[in-house]
């Protein structure tokens, strides 16, 4: 039967950080004690025994949890618990750092000691960023002199041939993992040589292998600095480079600065990769045994009565408790003051920077002032995680294998509403920052969804983080300047140059919604993100992808050619429905503590309140977040039997929470009108666009008309409308979440006038949305003819009212086309639509004048000018009612002016069919020249129409000076 001491009869503190550690640590026991009880607060699990003399207690970081904060928590429990421990040791494995001075070695053991101006160990990433460069702050104690003396003493019997470490590593024979022969070859390779991919090197070139001599001495003790800190190190250069700062590093770990200054201790580490990207697991285990089999023949040579008259861990520091608070405060602030310090070093480093490079940094913003939206408000107006959820992405499989990689992409996909884009955010801000350079980009639906975006926003974080990177961006610069921003090829050229740098380290780049990419650009998305996964294996770039999306057939279906490269690809968050509805019960106990403090619930009726949201199936992220929005807006009595009342009639689904919102509106006309125009618009409206474009009505026929609020007020009536169905931010309208456009919106397959019943769910269509908005443009842009001297800069300056007004003028010059024609208007229904559209696209009228201007300057690849026919005009927009409407008047079908020449050539580049065919009908002459195309069929072959292609070669497009141009067109078909 195991003896059982009292926890005051340990007083040797053994920390380890993983598991094998932890095995060999109680292998090398002379004798295993059954645990004494211990104050159930203490989250540690210990093993207590017999060393020698000494009775040690081990405690081992919770699995997944490392860092110098964690180990810091376990050793305040600790000694805590266990209040006569005398000291501490730190034991475990590490990465060495081999060098002329010491020819450190897979297997070898680093031993802590002061050295030059540390202490042993120096956190190498605290300090503080100065103009001059990164300036440590802070000192970490030496180990406690009894174990330097006792570290002395054992390497004075090595000297002698008299060590033990061989014989103590000789007792985890009976375990063969622990074995020299199961780790494998000790293949060191050159600084500049990065992993070639997967979890070994055996794809690795030994070709560039450096070459050691022969050594006799099977484990070998060094003694020196340890560096600590909270990123592990990942590149040969990079461990070089901070190697030589700190004066010869012998190896780094991530732990040991956690506990010099409260818990004294001597750290030891075994050697089991050599902090580059070359590392893998294979050396971990023969490590922890040499690494515990050397801190055995540490504690041999202390007598054990020169230990009890130590003075204990507790007395030895003062202000025990303060200590532990002040750890507390360091691992919640640690972040935001990386954070911080890595934004002060970027605007150091950017004050470095000459005019030029600055230009082409800010240009990668996409902003044009202070107040335009830029990528991280995407990112910042997700909610953050709640405490204690996202965990179980952490510890998945997949996403660890995915992080020792060097390269390779990971998917994420999971429904609507379970909070993918919190855990891309928490990923973002707390996790990947600590392996590698990270940049992001959110994609959103109709305002942030295109690839030119994308690659700008990751640009400027690339280049903010790493400014020598720059000059990959400065080439391509000084060819094109602006333009560069303008180019999706010559962008990705730029970051993939960019990120084979050696310069770059590992970078991680994570995109979240794919799905809300637009849908023309993502086959584009994927395959270079392919292609530059596959180049990060083959090369010495070390590149990560982390995306999130729906699980959507076509973009799961799109990463199935990347399997065999990269097996753990996929996170099928769907399919961890049990994991997350235990995160999301996790988010309802603090909204439901949060809701009883803030309207002091009773223990009683919170508990009622807690059990009933947690009876409730489907349970979703967005649906708590929608309930308790219902809960504030509704009230509801606070007792049991309220409580049972109110949740009685909660929304059970997301659809059924809009619905509830949605129905509470006194203005079911106005409601319907501002989501028809949030809907449609083709990016996200500020409050101003949508307040003027709401007072529009079919009636109003001049500015004078409109009744216009303040921002603030419209913004109080807007939500008195819809409620939590849109938000509010930085000035500009958004559903609150993708599920609601997807709720609002009626089949595309189902009739062009859904019923106007008493259910919002799929009322809307595209079509009558895209109605509502294009008449509010059309009817904006008709204001102009009754003031035909009217400038639109004019009507801002001191009247306000006036610069409200205008801030509809660029949207609709802009977008004003688009929605007109996917209107689909009919003669029979939309005369007096018709009729506008027809004046406001007329060349000789003012509003032309004004809003072609404005439309030509905002669209570089669309010229039209009043100098073009009317008829031309309106075929390259694909207005066919209108295009009818100019047919039967009589308008010139082969009036030739203007950059596209005729109407046949302006709509066949288009590639508006029904167009094509009225103008063909009406006699249009098939084989004219003129314009910049030359003619119909080059136009069209040029935009790849391949129905307009089949139209006109039907209709006898042929050109014999130019025979290729129908054998093209014929084989484009083809």
């Amino acid at each position: 039967m195991a003896l059982r001491l009292s926890c005051e009869d340990y007083t040797v503190g053994w920390v380890c950080v993983l598991s094998v550690e932890l095995a060999a640590a109680e292998e090398l026991l002379d004798e295993e004690h059954e645990t004494p009880a211990y104050d159930a607060r203490d989250t540690n699990i210990y093993t207590c025994g017999r060393v020698g003399d000494h009775n040690v207690v081990i405690a081992c970081l919770p699995e997944g949890q490392m860092g110098a904060n964690s180990a810091a928590a376990v050793a305040v429990q600790m000694k805590s618990t266990f209040t006569s421990t005398r000291f501490g040791l730190m034991v475990g494995i590490g990465g060495g750092v081999p060098s002329e001075e010491a020819d450190v070695r897979l297997g070898d053991v680093v031993v802590s000691k002061p050295h030059k101006t540390h202490g042993g160990v120096v956190q190498y990433d605290s300090g503080k960023a100065t103009p001059t460069g990164f300036e440590r702050v802070g000192s970490l104690n030496s180990p406690p002199t009894i174990l330097l003396g006792a570290v002395a003493k054992v390497r004075a019997k090595h000297m002698r041939g008299r060590g033990k470490l061989l014989e103590y590593l000789s007792k985890l024979a009976s375990l063969p993992e622990f074995g020299r022969e199961a780790a494998g070859p000790d293949i060191l390779f050159e600084a500049e040589y990065s992993h070639e991919g997967g979890t070994t090197c055996r794809a690795c070139s030994q070709d560039r292998s450096v070459a050691r001599e022969a050594r006799r001495q099977e484990v070998v003790v060094h003694y020196g600095t340890i560096a600590s800190g909270n990123q592990a190190m990942k590149t040969a250069a990079e461990r070089d480079r901070l190697s030589a700062e700190l004066g010869g590093v012998l190896c780094f770990e991530m732990e040991a600065a956690g506990l010099m200054n409260s818990f004294p201790c001597l750290v030891i580490r075994g050697i089991c990769d050599y902090a580059d990207s070359h590392e893998n697991k294979k050396w971990q285990m023969y490590a922890a045994g040499t690494a515990a089999a050397y801190t055995k023949e540490v504690l041999s040579v202390i007598p054990s009565d020169k230990v009890e008259a130590e003075q204990k861990i507790v007395d030895v520091l003062s202000g025990l408790q303060e200590t532990a608070a002040k750890h507390q405060l360091i691992a919640e602030d640690h972040r935001n003051i990386a954070e911080k310090s890595l934004r002060f070093q970027q605007t150091v480093r950017e004050q470095e920077l000459s005019d030029r490079q600055k230009e082409c940094l800010q240009l990668f913003r996409l902003t044009k002032s202070t107040q335009d939206a830029t990528y991280e408000w995407y990112k910042d107006r997700v909610e953050d995680r709640i405490e204690g959820t996202c965990e179980w992405f952490l510890r998945h499989a997949h996403f660890q294998e995915w992080l020792e990689r060097v390269s390779g992409p990971l998917l994420v996909s999971a429904d609507p509403g379970c909070g993918k884009s919190v855990l891309a955010k928490y990923l973002v801000n707390h996790v990947l920052p600590e392996s590698a350079t990270v940049c992001y980009f959110f994609f959103k639906d109709q305002d942030q969804n295109t690839v030119r975006q994308a690659l700008c926003a990751l640009l400027h974080q690339l280049f903010s983080q790493k400014p020598d990177l720059l000059k990959h961006a400065m080439r391509q610069y000084e060819q094109d300047g602006k333009g560069l921003v303008d180019s999706t090829k010559s962008l990705w050229t730029v970051l993939e140059n960019a990120v084979q740098d050696s310069q770059a380290g590992p970078v991680i780049i994570v995109l979240d919604a794919l799905d809300e990419c637009a849908e023309s650009e993502f086959e584009d998305l994927m395959r270079n993100i392919e292609g530059q996964s596959c180049n990060s294996q083959s090369s010495r770039g070390a590149l990560r992808y982390l995306m999130t999306s729906r699980p959507y057939e076509q973009i799961v279906g799109r990463f199935q050619s990347l399997l065999k490269a990269f097996p753990c690809i996929h996170i099928p968050g769907e399919e961890k429905s049990e994991t997350i509805s235990h995160e999301v019960n996790h988010v309802i106990k603090y909204r439901v503590e949060q809701r009883a403090g803030d309207e002091t619930l009773s223990n009683d009726t919170a508990a009622g309140l807690l059990d009933a949201l947690l009876r409730i199936e489907h349970r979703t992220y967005l649906w708590v977040h929608l309930v308790f929005d219902y809960l504030e807006s509704e009230g509801f009595k606070k007792t049991r039997r309220g409580i049972e009342s109110a949740t009685r009639l909660l929304p059970t689904t997301v659809n059924q929470a809009y619905e509830k919102i949605l129905s509470k509106s006194k203005d079911r006309p106005m409601v319907r009108k501002a989501l028809a125009i949030i809907l449609a618009a083709n990016r996200a409206l500020t409050l101003s666009e949508l307040n003027v474009a709401i007072e529009i009505e079919e009636t109003t026929q001049s500015w004078q008309e409109l009744d216009l609020e303040s921002e603030e007020d419209f913004k109080s009536r807007l939500r008195s409308w819809c409620g939590l169905f849109v938000s509010v931010y930085h000035g500009k309208v958004y559903f609150l979440h993708q599920t609601a456009r997807e709720f609002l919106l009626a089949d595309v397959s189902s009739s062009t006038t859904v019923p106007q019943g008493v259910r919002w769910q799929h009322s809307v269509t595209m079509q009558q949305a895209h109605r509502t908005l294009a008449e509010r443009c059309v009817r904006y842009l008709s204001f102009f003819d009754p003031e035909p001297g009217f400038a639109v800069h004019a009507r801002g300056g001191e009247n306000s009212q006036h610069h409200s007004m205008d801030a509809m003028f660029e949207y609709s010059a802009k977008f004003w086309p688009m929605h007109f024609r996917e209107a689909r208007l009919s003669t029979s229904k939309d005369a007096n639509l018709l009729h506008l559209g027809l004046r406001v696209s007329d060349p000789r009228s003012t509003c032309f004048s004004q809003w072609s201007q404005l439309y030509e300057g905002m669209h570089i690849f669309d010229q039209i000018s009043t100098i073009m026919p009317h008829l031309t005009v309106v075929s390259w927009f694909g207005h066919d009612e209108v295009v009818k409407m100019l047919l039967d008047k009589g308008a010139d079908v082969n009036a030739q002016s203007g950059y596209y020449g005729n109407a046949l050539h302006a709509a066949s580049a288009g590639g508006h069919e029904q167009v094509v065919k009225m103008l063909l009908d009406k006699g249009a002459d098939v084989n004219a020249q003129g314009g910049y195309s030359g003619n119909a069929l080059q136009a069209a072959s040029a935009g790849g129409h391949e129905q307009v292609i089949e139209m006109l070669l039907d209709a006898g497009a042929y050109q014999p000076q130019e025979e290729r141009c129908r054998d093209l067109s014929r084989s484009l078909l083809t």
